[in-house]
């Protein structure tokens, strides 16, 4: 039975229409600047930080070689999207915050066809404006298509459009192909040396005081990434403009134009975000979960609870669940039934877009969203620490972004 292209002149047609309209939007609305990759007949593994919504429209401004997208499968449970951005520009999906190696098929497919294929190594959005884990399996990925490799660097996206926000600011960032490897040029490295060399080039941190980036509501929602506070401990924070205000001691930051922190009230503890993303990860890691009550309740929320079937659907369980997040387990309150489910029957967690929450248990994947203020991160956070405790995962460091 001969195989089904993968490749469609219509998907270069669609994306070359796009094109035109994203210029103009790109330049004048997104703020974006780029530099054209001009050596385009050969097709390329184009690796790119991800640090904006928009990202996949700005690499098809930088390159315009038959591009084909990774993309969450999170989008191919949207009932009335998914088909048709099957048909428009075939992106390949991939199940995130898991091992999915389907994709390499389909990879070598389009690599097979001459085509390009555009992956966001990180997986994630980055919330603290650094670049985030890139998980090692990427160097098997190059090895197994064995194509040219291409970085895309882009800088200032966070400024702009920071994952945590509602509200894009007025400003500038800058997109470019940093670097580029043949398979002759990498083919004899170790994975060890491929895989530093990939996060070196890819490597960005917006912490430092750059911009201006202007928005009267620069704060909001900043509670979706932050949950610790040094005064506090574990607890949650409300935004409102430019102000940012802890619940518990109501201390208050103004979040300026230049991305650091303003002391209202206080001194400000952190200069940034990123400070304080790095806080609160290592406030974990020096936690012992598994010396904890079993019954201590770290985190409560609300949230609509759905069951997704990936790549098809999403069935609402509960519209309003009460969610209750322990040292081993997660309780899911709705209807006057109460779930439980325990981290060792979970296989991996994520967050998806700016605040919805996945578990995947077994075949199962249960999501969570939140209001706009809810915190999803804080959850896959403390759900990685105790894998970590227990020895499930080799990479001590990981913490599910």
């Amino acid at each position: 039975m001969k195989k089904k292209k993968w490749i469609k002149f219509r998907h270069q047609f669609v994306i070359a229409i796009v094109r035109i309209f994203m210029r103009p939007i790109a330049y004048f609305y997104f703020g974006f600047r780029y530099k054209r990759f001009k050596n385009e007949k050969q097709s390329y593994l184009i690796l790119h930080n991800h640090q904006t919504v928009w990202d996949q429209f700005l690499i098809g401004l930088i390159w315009s070689n038959k591009v084909y997208y990774i993309m969450s499968d999170d989008l191919t449970t949207i009932k009335f999207l998914s088909p048709i951005l099957r048909f428009l520009v075939n992106p390949i999906p991939y199940k995130k915050s898991s091992t999915d190696f389907t994709i390499l098929r389909t990879c070598k497919q389009i690599a097979q066809e001459k085509g390009s294929i555009v992956m966001a190594v990180e997986g994630n959005r980055t919330y603290s404006g650094k670049t985030e884990y890139i998980n090692p399996t990427v160097v098997k990925m190059i090895r197994f298509l064995k194509m040219p490799v291409a970085i895309v660097k882009i800088e200032g996206g966070y400024g702009i459009f920071p994952r945590w926000a509602n509200k894009k600011r007025k400003g500038h960032f800058f997109g470019e192909v940093y670097k580029t490897y043949t398979y002759d040029e990498y083919k004899n490295l170790s994975d060890e040396t491929l895989y530093q060399i990939i996060c070196d080039d890819l490597y960005v941190n917006e912490s430092s005081p750059s911009g201006p980036y202007y928005s009267s509501h620069s704060a909001e929602y900043l509670e979706r990434v932050i949950y610790n506070c040094p005064r506090c401990g574990f607890t949650k924070f409300y935004s409102h403009k430019q102000i940012l205000e802890c619940t518990t001691c109501h201390m208050q930051l103004r979040y300026n134009e230049y991305k650091q922190f303003e002391g209202i009230n206080v001194h400000s503890p952190f200069k940034n975000v990123n400070e304080w993303y790095e806080y609160q990860k290592d406030k974990l890691f020096a936690m012992n979960l598994l010396d904890y009550d079993t019954n201590y309740v770290f985190f409560e929320d609300q949230a609509k609870y759905m069951n997704v079937v990936a790549r098809k659907r999403k069935k609402v369980i509960a519209k309003q669940a009460t969610l209750r997040l322990y040292a081993n387990r997660l309780e899911i309150s709705y209807q006057d039934q109460t779930k439980t489910i325990y981290f060792d029957d979970i296989s991996s967690s994520g967050v998806f877009g700016k605040n919805k929450l996945d578990f995947y248990v077994d075949r199962d994947i249960l999501q969570f969203k939140g209001d706009n203020s809810f915190n999803a991160m804080k959850y896959v956070n403390l759900f990685y620490k105790y894998k970590i405790e227990k020895g499930d995962i080799k990479d001590g460091k990981f913490l599910g972004l």
